[in-house]
């Protein structure tokens, strides 16, 4: 099953991933930035990042962390 592709919005915040304990990726969370562009992404199902959710940025081999509620259907 493929996990749909999903926006996020210019003006959110996102962290980049860091690897942690037992080489579990987890957010960077004092590496966050604000994005100037829509990047397109697919939901991970991970766990470990509190409130955040993990995103593969399409396209490119980044994981990237936000809240969920800051994602939008592509129209």
């Amino acid at each position: 099953m493929d996990t749909q592709i999903v926006i996020i919005p210019k003006g959110t915040s996102i962290c980049p991933s860091e690897k942690g304990h037992n080489n579990f990726y987890y957010p960077k969370l004092n590496k966050c930035i604000i994005i100037s562009e829509d990047i397109e992404v697919k939901q991970l199902h991970w766990v470990g990042g509190g409130n955040l959710s993990a995103y593969k940025v399409v396209g490119h081999r980044n994981i990237v962390w936000t809240e969920k509620e800051h994602t939008k259907e592509i129209e």
